[in-house]
């Protein structure tokens, strides 16, 4: 028993020393890092209209995952109040009003 806990010890205590030595490195050591060329990439304008062109695209239609959501809450809902209504009108209202939200940012 006291062997072990001597060996406990002692890989402890040479544990504590190698942290010692890699924090108490001096500033000088420590290569500085160079700081990266910065360059610029020009785009054509071609590539620009194309990009604003989806992207507005983009805001103004809501995706396939968005409508689906919505008409899903907009069915539970009418069903909890007893409205009658199927399932495209939910559809139907779901994008309307998802287009209005879009429109209006």
């Amino acid at each position: 028993m006291e062997g072990e806990d001597k060996s406990k010890k002692v890989a402890k205590e040479k544990r504590s020393v190698k942290k010692a030595k890699a924090v108490s490195l001096p500033i000088e050591e420590v290569p500085a890092l160079a700081e990266p060329k910065k360059t610029t990439v020009r785009k054509s304008p071609s590539t620009r209209t194309a990009k604003s062109s989806v992207r507005s695209k983009r805001a103004t239609e809501p995706s396939y995952e968005q409508v689906q959501l919505r008409a899903y809450f907009i069915g539970e809902r009418r069903k909890s109040l007893g409205i009658q209504g199927d399932e495209t009108s939910d559809w139907v209202q779901a994008e309307r009003e998802l287009k209005e939200e879009l429109a209006g940012k």
